[in-house]
């Protein structure tokens, strides 16, 4: 089969079931690299939070005076 000869139904229907197959795939290890990380972005995300509030506080603190 050369490639200028339109590919069968079959052929089709194989390559649409490895592209959501292929997907389905990505999508789970995407989720478990996001189930591994999550716990140390919260933990990050709380304490760049808390510094700038100290940082916020201080600053205040400082121009009132």
């Amino acid at each position: 089969m050369s490639e200028n000869e339109p590919k069968s139904w079959f052929d089709r229907a194989i390559g649409a079931c490895m592209s959501i197959l292929l997907a389905a795939v990505a999508l789970y290890c995407a989720t478990q690299v996001l189930q591994a990380i999550l716990p140390f972005l919260i933990a990050a995300a709380g304490v760049v939070t808390l510094a700038w509030a100290g940082w916020a506080l201080v600053r205040y603190l400082r121009s009132r005076y």
